[in-house]
């Protein structure tokens, strides 16, 4: 019998799986002909279905994203030595597992060739049923190679069994005895299919011989798919490149069969209006000629909504960035909320379930005797609804280095200050570990810990982190010298040199013309307040911004957003190449080299002196954006990339 994969082996593996995708669409590889005749997989699935990713040509896929940005960059000279140099340590990093999975890394590259496909299904009185389908083509003998060395392998462990079967449709089957659960796999017209039911495998076979299963209608019957489907297609009919479907509260039933807690809560969806959530789902288009890439998302809720789907409760409107969010925004998204319906379906809900009148005694009551102030009748009218999150650059070389800001409008600025500073003494009374004061930056308001309480917190941490190192090493101790343990010891010890390199947090809040602005660092405060007084480019002012937002109004045509999000992948990535090529970064990687196969290899990529510099990207980096409209059916997202224009 032959000896079980080390769990070093499988972790060599799944690092250069992750970062072998750089060099997949350029390996060799036998493309897969879908068979025309060969019925669409919404005709061979049951509406039980109640979770699908499909990727209908994965070897397509991979070359329009290489016809694309991805592929200019990867051809940049500047990125080529990079890009060498990845491709080199992973194969240099496979190389060590090559002889134990029996295949060379253009092999393993070159399996999936056609159509890939993950479904979990909700048979009726049952438990949930998961397929796996691969497309590979008929003639790839890598995947031949690959499927008969993992039947191999299987068959080869005691604990396992593995026997011929044939499906009452005729399909001939391995059946396979995996950990005490079956699992049955077929090989048909190039596909390779595995299934944990039976009875669901037989039933695809059937709908793909054009027979009818009974009282089983196939998917392309199930009205919350179609619905999904429908609304998420390219108004140019272009093909999908990637599709998703879910149904979550079908997949929790199913899940929750013979669990009497599982059964206790999903009696209450309806109470929470949980069992109005029907589906999500939407589909991803890279062919299209003006984007690079086009997402649509779809959350399908019954109508009327009820429960949880009415407290989120999104409202249309106008929205233009304030002008304290910095152009230097990571990213920037805005929308609106209800929130005095907000309020009144989460008492409703609550009342609901845990009897009248339990809202007021558990939550508001005690919140107001200890703020000494009326939550719905001084602070919530404060807030308009409208709510905004950006994030911002302000630690360069942390691998954290975006602070988060999130904007409330205010709707009685002078109202809020006072309510706000009630609040605050309110709270250092009697909290000496707390200890909020009051400053001014450039004439605005804001409030932050102080020096005294932060210096505090962290002698607080440095001895938590003391005590935990000294229980750690006692334990280490008492550990036992085998592979497990050391490998627990080198796991702790990369993730300890890597956690020198977070930025830490220093929450604040302040009001910034009509907003009441939190931050979890002072410089992004500071940030938003320059941007307030005009020093700093707003980035309702920034081109990249304009030209997104001229493509959201062609897009959107008459129809008013509920929300709008932007994103500027320059500022994200002049962040990660400050941090790669940061001396703190490089010393932890090379603190960690030694215990990490994977490190080691990030070390050599890191340590060459032509890493690109964010010039080098900067051509590449298009606007991206999106939007959220609502409707009788549900809330309806698009996310889109602009395709690149360069002049030869």
């Amino acid at each position: 019998m032959k000896p079980k994969q080390s769990h070093l082996s499988l972790r060599i593996l799944f690092h250069v799986a992750c970062v072998a995708l750089l060099c997949v669409a350029s390996a060799p590889t036998a493309v897969a002909q879908r068979n025309p005749d060969r019925p669409a997989i919404e005709d061979l699935l049951p509406e039980t279905t109640v979770a699908l990713v499909q990727i209908p040509d994965i070897r397509d896929v991979m070359q329009k994203t290489m016809d694309g940005t991805t592929g200019l960059i990867l051809e940049d000279e500047a990125i080529v030595p990079i890009r060498d140099r990845i491709i080199e340590e992973t194969y240099s990093a496979y190389s060590k597992v090559e002889g134990a999975i029996g295949m060379s890394l253009d092999e393993m590259t070159s399996i999936p060739s056609g159509e890939m496909v993950f479904a979990a299904i909700a048979p009726r009185r049952s438990s949930p049923v998961y397929m796996v389908i691969l497309e590979s083509g008929e003639e790839n003998a890598a995947a031949n190679k690959a499927f008969d060395l993992a039947m191999e392998r299987v068959a080869d462990d005691e604990e396992n069994e593995v026997e011929k079967a044939e499906l009452d449709s005729g399909a001939e089957v391995d059946k396979v005895i995996f950990d005490g659960q079956p699992i049955f796999i077929a090989k048909r017209e190039g596909l390779i299919i595995g299934c944990s039911s039976e009875k669901v495998l037989d039933e695809f076979f059937i709908r793909w011989d054009g027979g009818v299963v009974k009282k089983v209608r196939p998917l392309s019957k199930n009205r919350k798919f179609v619905t999904i489907m429908n609304r998420c297609r390219s108004r140019k009919d272009l093909p999908n490149d990637v599709r998703f479907f879910f149904d979550p509260v079908a997949m929790i039933k199913s899940s929750g069969r013979g669990n009497i807690g599982m059964q206790t809560a999903i009696a209450v969806f309806p109470a929470l209006g949980v069992d109005s959530i029907l589906a999500l789902g939407g589909s991803i288009i890279l062919s299209d000629d003006e984007y690079e890439s086009i997402l649509h998302g779809h959350l399908l809720l019954s109508n009327p909504r009820k429960g949880i789907t009415k407290v989120i409760s999104l409202k249309p409107g106008d929205y233009e960035p304030e002008d304290w969010v910095p152009s230097k925004a990571f990213f920037y998204t805005t929308t609106s909320w209800d929130v005095p319906q907000m309020f009144q379906e989460t008492r409703d809900m609550v009342d609901l379930i845990a009897g009248e009148g339990s809202f007021a005694r558990n939550v508001t009551t005690p919140l107001e005797e200890n703020l000494e102030m009326s939550l719905e009748e001084e602070i919530l009218p404060l807030f308009a609804g409208r709510v905004s999150m950006a994030s911002v650059g302000v630690d360069e070389g942390k691998v954290n280095p975006g602070s988060s800001i999130v904007g409330l409008a205010l709707k009685d600025v002078e109202q809020a200050t006072e309510t706000l500073e009630k609040l605050i003494e309110k709270l250092n009374t009697g909290n000496e570990n707390l200890q909020i004061e009051k400053r001014e930056f450039q004439d605005c308001t804001y409030w932050i810990r102080t020096d005294a309480a932060i210096a505090d917190r962290n002698k607080r941490s440095e001895e938590r982190k003391k005590r935990i190192e000294e229980r750690r090493a006692k334990r280490q101790a008492e550990e036992k010298d085998d592979e497990e343990s050391k490998r627990r010891a080198r796991r702790r010890e990369t993730w300890r040199n890597l956690s020198k390199t977070f930025r830490v947090p220093r929450p604040c809040l302040g009001i910034v013309n009509n907003s009441l602005i939190f931050c979890d660092s002072l410089e992004a405060l500071e940030e938003v307040v320059l941007t307030h007084k005009g020093e700093s480019t707003p980035l309702r002012n920034e081109e990249g911004f304009l030209t997104m937002v001229d493509r959201v109004n062609r897009l959107l045509d008459a129809d008013t957003p509920v929300a709008m999000y932007y994103n500027n992948p320059r500022n994200q990535l002049e962040a990660f190449l400050a941090y790669m090529n940061a001396d703190s970064t490089k010393t932890a990687l090379s603190d960690s080299s030694e215990n990490s196969d994977f490190m080691k290899s990030l070390k050599n990529i890191v340590d060459a002196d032509d890493l690109p510099t964010i010039e080098a990207f900067e051509k590449y980096m298009v606007p991206q954006g999106g939007f959220v409209t609502s409707d009788d059916t549900g809330y309806h997202f698009l996310w889109f990339q602009e395709r690149l224009e360069l002049e030869e």
